[in-house]
């Protein structure tokens, strides 16, 4: 039945709003994916996965306000509250087990940033391992990556955004800032800095793919019934459209 139920969901479209606990959607500024644009009254919330997450909210019947919050905070609230749910998340191998999974959203390439004519050339990540300090954040995706791959040259802020990262290295205090290529680029730009920082050619941390990541209690009916909207979007060409506009 609930195979069958979900192919309903695709195929026909059906607006559905699943019972139960009300969603609690969060998010952390993490551009092109989620970021605000626009000034004072005119301030709004735009972005890939902004774009996707309220057409998954249309097709669900969701009428949850999408709270932008620091990332840690975020986190700790997906972990207390049941059917919460926060995007952008890097599915990676150390949070498979403890978050339900609803996507993929968009690709997430990861790679270090230098400052602009820095002498450093990395082949592998071994290299990397090598280098003097690297500026992370807690608990944000690439701490998290590289820290499970054994790194212990990370240079670790204990909160605030981790675009804080690209300022360090500006200022000389960290030799390089892993972060996704979209978001240090947009990072850069709008700290009127992009002339001062390259990312570090020769090798990726990670390739890879953005979900929202939803309380590890949540109902499975409400994964499926998300799930399934996302597919019908993928498969009626919506998602390639959002992806379009911001590949230009």
């Amino acid at each position: 039945m609930k195979f069958f139920w979900v192919v309903f969901l695709v195929c026909f479209g059906s607006t559905v709003v699943v019972a139960g606990e009300p969603i609690r959607l969060m998010t952390e500024e993490f551009a092109p994916y989620q970021f605000y644009e626009g000034k004072g009254a005119s301030r709004s919330l735009s972005g890939i996965s902004i774009e996707i997450v309220r057409r998954l909210q249309s097709e669900t019947g969701s009428q949850a306000e999408i709270e932008v919050l620091p990332w840690s905070r975020g986190l700790k609230l997906l972990r207390k509250h049941k059917n919460a749910a926060l995007f952008s998340t890097a599915r990676t191998p150390d949070r498979e087990d403890q978050y339900k999974w609803v996507g993929p959203l968009a690709k997430l390439e990861m790679v270090f940033f230098k400052k602009k004519g820095a002498d450093v050339r990395l082949t592998s990540m071994d290299e990397a391992r090598k280098l003097p300090s690297i500026g992370v954040t807690k608990n944000v995706a690439t701490h998290e990556i590289l820290v499970a791959k054994g790194f212990d040259n990370l240079d670790v802020m204990q909160s605030g955004a981790d675009e804080k990262n690209l300022q360090r290295l500006i200022k000389g205090r960290v030799t390089v800032w892993p972060t996704g290529y979209y978001a240090g680029i947009y990072s850069a730009k709008k700290l009127n800095v992009l002339d001062r920082i390259e990312a570090v050619e020769g090798v990726k941390i990670m390739s890879g793919h953005l979900y929202i990541a939803f309380n590890k209690e949540s109902d499975d009916e409400l994964i499926e019934t998300w799930q399934a909207a996302l597919d019908k979007l993928r498969m009626n060409g919506t998602i390639e459209r959002i992806l379009q506009t911001y590949d230009r």
